[in-house]
């Protein structure tokens, strides 16, 4: 998240997987929308993930610090039972004197009675760090005020690393459906997925050698969805052939006929990452 960028305690966001994009490409798509030059800002950002004995990670709860510069935040997130392509999270920032946890803070926040009972034994360790770029445009419209945000980087876990290269959109205020809108229109000249593996869980999956497609197969329509995501995502490797899996198991006969060739090929076809968004959206809202 960014400080900017969060006025409450709920994270609105809508996060796609890229490959072969950087920073020139997006200017460039978001130059073609907006009509005009936006300023970028990049930063290399430094965090620190922490639990004990994975008790937070099982309570959905992720803890981190966070270092650019001379900066330091402390941000804690509170994962969603039911994952979609856009993200609501109860997420708690705080500005931070250096990369220590700021235990005072941690002890006058609700958290599940397992993960408080932690926090108040002072139990935290970090278990793992990540380090990327983040590239931000703040985009104004007169219905929606978003930050964008392009990160590029790894999770690593002692020798393990699994590659970041995620293109995340966070409202600030107004229309969230605009959000969403505006998020399809730059995906839709991009390489990309809907992407639901955060970071902590990307974490975690190392620490555990849990690879995503040794989970048990999904059962359920939206399921099978996320499945596809996580085909998708490098931390798969990706799997292609799950991949097509999930295509099939989707039921859309025209997605199919549309995306399943070059999925099973490897590749990230336009117009993917939009039909993931709406279909994750439809699924939401009980309308498939």
């Amino acid at each position: 998240m960014n400080l900017t960028s969060t006025p409450e305690t709920i994270e609105l966001e809508l996060k796609f997987g890229l490959r072969d994009c950087g920073i020139d490409r997006i200017s460039l798509v978001l130059t073609d929308l907006l009509q005009h030059d936006i300023h970028a800002r990049t930063d290399t950002l430094k965090n620190a993930y922490y639990d004990y004995q994975g008790v937070l990670y099982e309570h959905g709860v992720a803890i981190r610090t966070r270092s650019f510069g001379n900066r330091h935040e402390m941000t804690v997130k509170v994962r969603q039972a039911i994952e979609s392509g856009l993200s609501r999270r109860k997420e708690w920032n705080m500005i931070i004197s250096g990369p220590v946890l700021d235990y005072s803070a941690l002890d006058a926040l609700t958290l599940p009675d397992p993960v408080s009972a932690v926090i108040k034994n002072r139990l935290l360790d970090p278990i793992f760090e990540n380090v990327f770029e983040r590239t931000d445009w703040r985009v104004l419209h007169p219905d929606c005020d978003l930050m964008l945000s392009l990160d590029k980087g790894s999770v690593r876990v002692g020798n393990l690393e699994s590659p970041v290269s995620e293109l995340e959109l966070e409202l600030i205020s107004g229309d969230e459906n605009r959000m969403i809108e505006f998020g399809c229109q730059l995906a839709d000249s991009l390489p990309s997925f809907m992407a639901v593996i955060s970071k902590a869980e990307r974490g975690d999956r190392l620490i555990r050698s849990a690879h995503p497609m040794q989970d048990l197969k999904p059962c359920q329509r939206g399921d099978w969805l996320n499945w596809l995501s996580r085909a998708l995502d490098p931390l798969a490797g990706p799997a292609s052939d799950e991949a097509y899996l999930a295509l099939e198991a989707l039921g859309e006969p025209g997605a199919l006929a549309k995306f399943g060739e070059p999925v099973a090929q490897g590749e990230l076809p336009l117009g993917l990452a939009r039909w993931m968004v709406e279909l994750s959206l439809e699924s939401m809202h009980g309308t498939d």
